[in-house]
């Protein structure tokens, strides 16, 4: 059975504090069961790529079975941009080849647009990290994400920061806190771990493209 090698945006190379890798391998883990479950394969190898340039000059070093997803940090109507960025904002060129460029896929604009997209993750996420509702009113419904197109979104991690110390508070040392802060490090594993992948696959046309895309590779 060939593997499925999957680099992804995200994770730190700063390994010297034991939190840091810790969380890293943490949200690796998150990453590989979210796409094994997607392709209902176990076969997934995740290789967190750290910074976008970085991610992608690994993904140019491992040409077989290998794929990338990166945060494109623009619009899916501008998915061409990343790619300019690569060849143009640094002295240091990186140009993806066309027929490599199939192999990228985008998490529209960051991967926390997964997260927007079903809101109810978020109730799940309080429970397993013991935390508590500050107000009955419906995470779908606030006007951050309402009738919105989650993917024309700017920035959609500060949305889910915004919204999880919004809606959630825990008791410490009996006094009611809110979230202090969100971070994809810390918090988006537990919130993988509570992502509905075969909803979400209806919802993102980048996670079928990548589906279809492995199917017919195999």
């Amino acid at each position: 059975m060939v593997t499925i090698r999957i680099i992804v945006e995200g994770g730190s190379a700063e390994n010297k504090n034991i939190d840091t890798a810790n969380n890293t391998e943490s949200l690796r883990q998150s990453l590989n069961l979210f796409f094994s479950r997607l392709l209902n394969r176990t076969d997934i190898s995740i290789i967190m790529g750290y910074g976008y340039r970085n991610a992608a000059k690994n993904f140019l070093k491992n040409y077989l079975n290998t794929n990338l997803f990166v945060d494109s940090d623009c619009p899916s109507n501008k998915l061409s941009e990343f790619f300019t960025r690569l060849e143009k904002e640094n002295a240091e060129p990186i140009f993806i080849p066309d027929d490599r460029k199939k192999y990228v896929f985008f998490m529209i604009q960051e991967m926390e647009a997964w997260f927007l997209k079903q809101p109810q993750c978020f109730d799940l996420w309080a429970k397993k990290e013991g935390y508590s509702r500050r107000t009955n009113e419906s995470i779908c419904q606030h006007s951050l994400i309402r009738s919105k197109n989650i993917e024309d979104i700017e920035k959609p991690s500060i949305i889910t920061k915004t919204l999880l110390k919004h809606f959630f508070e825990k008791k410490v040392v009996n006094k009611k806190r809110k979230l202090a802060v969100y971070g994809k490090l810390k918090t988006a594993p537990i919130l993988l771990d509570c992502i509905d992948v075969e909803s979400l696959e209806k919802q993102d046309s980048e996670l079928r493209r990548f589906k279809k895309q492995i199917l017919r590779k195999i």
